[in-house]
């Protein structure tokens, strides 16, 4: 049994079923995490792309965004202040200054942990189902299984709520602007050997989307 960010997202697809591991979608309703100081179930984002990030800070991240939102993309952010204290506001604070930086409002959750005893459960679950941020050509580093880096980390999850990619920090989200489009399509993403030959048959997102 697969498990998802969130309960009652759709099926899981077949293709990108992570044996051992759930979305945070065939049970998303039933993880919940706070925002406003009350618990939001993630199933409100049934059925959409989503990008999840604990703090957001590209210009593309907002391209894409502007882009796509009405295809069914969206953003959501879990502030930590576990990198280098850069986040020691109140949840409150934190998310407003995701706004300013961001330019609109948009679901920044309340402060969590993503590494650690007291990793979130949705942290938890991200970690399981994607160990390594891309481009990386190592094996998952040493210590805390999935340990995340460092701020700006990105997973991206499919329709069905499984992480289906995780990126650096430092890897700007108009890198991956092909792996949005397909999986707003309900395809699959891009194998991560196109991030370094992007030139390959398998690499080529208009073909892939039209076949």
């Amino acid at each position: 049994m697969q498990e998802v960010i969130g309960a009652g997202l759709g099926a899981p697809s077949p293709c990108r079923a992570v044996p051992g591991r759930r979305p945070i979608g065939t049970h998303r309703s039933r993880v919940a995490t706070p925002m406003f100081g009350e618990e939001v179930p993630l199933s409100r984002y049934k059925d959409q792309v989503l990008l999840v990030v604990n703090n957001v800070n590209y210009p593309g991240a907002r391209a894409l965004y502007n882009k796509y939102r009405d295809q069914g993309f969206n953003i959501i952010a879990f502030p930590c202040n576990q990198f280098g204290g850069q986040a020691p506001g109140s949840s409150q604070e934190e998310r407003e200054y995701a706004w300013r930086k961001f330019g609109f409002e948009f679901d920044v959750f309340d402060k969590i942990e993503v590494n650690g005893a007291g990793t979130h459960p949705i942290y938890r679950l991200l970690k399981q189902q994607q160990r390594v941020s891309l481009p990386s050509s190592a094996g998952p580093p040493p210590g805390e299984p999935g340990r995340i880096e460092w701020n700006y980390t990105k997973f991206l999850v499919g329709r069905d709520g499984v992480a289906l990619k995780r990126f650096k920090p430092g890897f700007d989200p108009l890198e991956f602007e092909g792996d949005v489009r397909l999986l707003l399509a309900g395809k699959d993403p891009l194998p991560a050997e196109c991030i370094a030959h992007p030139g390959r048959k398998v690499c080529k997102v208009d073909s892939l989307l039209a076949a």
